[in-house]
């Protein structure tokens, strides 16, 4: 089955997000990793809890032990983007290969960590939405 995930925070940007925090329509929360960008940016995502996601913020875990021991075991999904949409559907891998991996020591940096909260009136909030769709950034 797939499922459509909404950005809640770009963790990483190069081009296209390389690394953010999703929810889906029950508002779980997702880590998702770019692993390939052509011809589809494709993602490798893990469910994650938001203690587990504030330690990562806090620069206290790294990313790769993130995805090496997700908290739900063995659990991967396959996040791609495209008409406009992440979707996201189960995976079969069990473990991940090394070119879906992060590398060694990889910890967010407080740059990263930095947010802008932007306040706009209602009329203006079209605008808004078409900066996010044109930019990629994350509302809340």
């Amino acid at each position: 089955m797939k499922d459509v995930l909404r950005i809640d925070k770009i963790l990483d940007f190069c081009d296209v997000p390389q690394l953010f925090v999703a929810r889906d329509t029950f508002d779980t929360l997702y880590l998702c990793l770019l692993y390939d960008d052509e011809p589809a940016c494709r993602y490798t995502g893990i469910r994650i809890s938001a203690q587990r996601l504030d330690d990562f913020l806090a620069g206290s875990v790294d990313l790769r032990s993130l995805f090496i021991h997700p908290e739900t075991e063995q659990e991967y999904f396959d996040v791609v983007f495209q008409t406009d949409k992440y979707q996201k559907t189960l995976s079969g891998e069990k473990t991940l290969s090394e070119d879906k991996l992060p590398a060694d020591g990889y910890i967010l940096s407080g740059e990263a960590r930095e947010n802008v909260v932007i306040n706009l009136p209602i009329k203006d909030r079209s605008l808004l939405a078409e900066l996010v769709r044109k930019f990629g950034w994350a509302c809340m």
